[in-house]
């Protein structure tokens, strides 16, 4: 999306609130510990001998992501890369003279395939001739993304937009904006990379770290856990002050992003309680069991309000106040669309809403009662069942 898109749309938006991605709630990080403080923006901090914490800007509201460095021995692991911006390749620079003593990376992993996490990474693995470790979906959707550029939205992209509620001006501003902004900010990658998938264990120096993988957040998602050191490496399934976003795009129009997610949140919460957070955004922290319910519970009650508001037929842009508590434009605008219309599928596919489409826009009727109880039993049973089954308790 283009900066003069985004203007566009926000000089045109309703007066809704930022989507809690980027925006900590006030509830958000209740009871949870932070041993841990950041480092400098570029710079690192030493979490143990052989790992590194790694912190780089963002030019966003969340104007920061979180990288990690494990030392290997004859070189060094990097788990995410930021995007692709020459202020951050003559930081990485900085980083290989100073903190990683001149070593070289010997593997880069991405945890999934949004620019911040995947951006740098084909230009690390051409940098010193490494691999590149990812999950198959999200391998298969940055190369398509990257791939994808045309001079304008495709037409199902308008219709997709068209049905979430978009107003005629706004439309119009998206489709003069252009197509294949990823690539902007994806350095290339390679044509062969590494897979990892859930339940593999990947050996990381003297450590055997188990790899679980989440959807919903992004499709393969990759978090890392150690349990000799009690180390969780999250990724952006679990962030400790704000909410990660989960969204409907339209690669994926009529998804159910957040079953997926709160499958994923349930799943983790079989990890030990004492397990240290490494997130890919805030900071490090303990508590992981709390953070997990909180999340839950959060999004039951959010749903239980697009619920109420959907009495009287909503599209997703209607729902906005059900969900975020401060305004919005431009690019938070088309995130806050992805993540209402998340939280609609979801009641869709209970029955509790129906969808009413006419003249390409689509609202959304309650036709049902909201009952948080079976959703919470289910949970419950996902969460006994990983405690069963799970590689990590092996």
């Amino acid at each position: 999306m283009t900066t003069r898109m985004q203007n566009e749309i926000a000089d045109r938006a309703p007066r809704a609130p930022d989507p809690d991605h980027p925006v900590p709630l006030d509830e958000d990080g209740a009871g949870l510990r932070f041993p841990h403080p950041p480092p400098p923006l570029g710079e690192t901090r030493a979490l143990a001998p052989d790992l590194l914490w790694l912190r780089m800007p963002l030019p966003w509201s969340l104007d920061h992501i979180n990288l990690y460095l494990v030392d290997e021995g004859a070189g060094w692991l990097a788990i995410d890369s930021g995007i692709r911006s020459k202020d951050l390749q003559a930081r990485w620079e900085a980083v290989f003279a100073g903190a990683m003593g001149g070593r070289p990376l010997a593997r880069v992993l991405a945890t999934h395939h949004h620019p911040d996490h995947i951006g740098l990474a084909g230009w690390l693995a051409a940098r010193f001739e490494v691999p590149v470790l990812a999950s198959r979906e999200a391998w298969l959707m940055a190369r398509t993304l990257q791939l994808d550029v045309r001079p304008e939205p495709p037409e199902e992209v308008i219709a997709f937009a068209r049905r979430a509620g978009l107003d005629a001006a706004m439309l119009e501003a998206q489709r003069r904006s252009g197509w294949g902004n990823y690539a902007r900010i994806v350095a290339p990658l390679p044509v062969g990379y590494r897979r990892l998938a859930g339940g593999d264990v990947l050996a990381i120096g003297a450590d055997r770290w188990h790899v679980i993988e989440t959807g919903g957040h992004a499709p393969g998602h990759l978090s890392l856990y150690c349990p000799a050191r009690r180390l969780l490496i999250s990724g952006d399934q679990v962030l400790p002050l704000i909410s990660s976003n989960v969204s409907v795009y339209p690669t994926e129009p009529f998804g159910n992003p957040l079953a997926e997610w709160l499958d994923g949140l349930a799943r983790m919460r079989a990890l030990p309680e004492d397990v240290l957070v490494l997130p890919s955004h805030n900071t490090p922290f303990l508590g992981l069991r709390r953070r997990l319910d909180a999340l839950i519970d959060k999004h039951l009650t959010r749903l239980q309000a697009v619920a109420e508001l959907c009495r009287t037929p909503a599209t997703a842009v209607d729902v906005f106040p059900a969900l975020f508590k401060r305004r919005l434009s431009g690019l938070e605008f088309a995130l806050a669309t992805g993540e209402a219309l998340a939280h609609l599928h979801y009641l869709e596919a209970l029955a509790v809403v129906a969808r009413e489409e006419q003249d390409g826009v689509a609202r959304f009727r309650t036709v049902g009662g909201w009952d948080p109880e079976p959703i919470r039993k289910e949970l419950a049973r996902i969460t006994a069942r990983e405690k069963e089954t799970a590689t990590w308790r092996t």
